[in-house]
């Protein structure tokens, strides 16, 4: 196991070309599950719940929307970077306390609990038009759904490992594009998005697809210890 271990958690804890290429798939990933779809009404609302209900105003309102998410991912990265910085990456209980989070994170994922919330402060947000798809956005990147945070507290974990701020930065601006996809699907056409949603083949894949990523993130975790230990 520990053999497996150490082939692939390079691919994760080291800067390589790999790496930003699964942050940006991990965003596209997230912004189809389940949890994040049931979010989308919310997104609308800012993204095309103004006067102007045109496609080429949403779209705007949509890239918006993914600018405030990825102000908060760098700010995000940037913290993360710096306390890993701080605490020393080769300090055991660093990774001890990585590995306890993303275990926690994996349960989060496939729906045992729900540790960190996630629309709440997304439904508080009663702006609307530019300021208000910004404001959403700044909220929706940590706030977004709660399958899409355990992935954002990896990456952050990742990142922290790393100790690279501007690697952090494009890992976490990456990330942000990927996850705004289905917000400008949304945005213009909400009527794929409910399709989508009620397309049975999707809920199977989706629920394959969920247990698959909650044991990545665990492996992850595991590897945290082993590292620790």
């Amino acid at each position: 196991m520990t053999d497996i271990l150490d082939k692939i958690a390079p691919l994760l804890t080291e800067a390589n070309w790999f790496t930003p290429i699964l942050a940006l798939l991990a965003g596209v990933v997230t912004s189809f599950m389940p949890c994040a779809l049931s979010t989308i009404p919310l997104v609308v609302g800012y993204v095309g719940g103004t006067s102007q209900r045109n496609s080429k105003n949403a779209f705007k309102l949509s890239l918006i929307f993914i600018l405030g998410m990825a102000v908060t991912n760098t700010i995000l990265a940037v913290a993360a970077t710096l306390a890993g910085k701080i605490v020393g990456t080769a300090n055991p209980w660093w990774y001890i306390v990585l590995g306890v989070l993303m275990v926690l994170m994996a349960l989060q994922t496939w729906g045992i609990y729900e540790i960190i919330p996630s629309s709440y402060l997304l439904s508080k947000n009663t702006k609307k038009g530019g300021f208000g798809a910004f404001i959403a956005g700044l909220l929706g990147g940590v706030f977004s759904s709660p399958c899409a945070t355990p992935v954002l507290i990896v990456l952050l974990a990742i990142v922290s490992i790393q100790g690279n701020i501007l690697w952090g930065i494009l890992l976490f601006v990456l990330y942000s594009i990927g996850h705004g996809v289905l917000s400008v699907i949304a945005g213009t056409s909400l009527g794929f998005v409910q399709k989508l949603a009620a397309n049975e083949k999707y809920g199977k894949a989706s629920k394959i697809l969920t247990v698959v990523m909650g044991f990545l993130i665990l492996a992850m975790g595991l590897y945290m210890f082993y590292l620790g230990f």
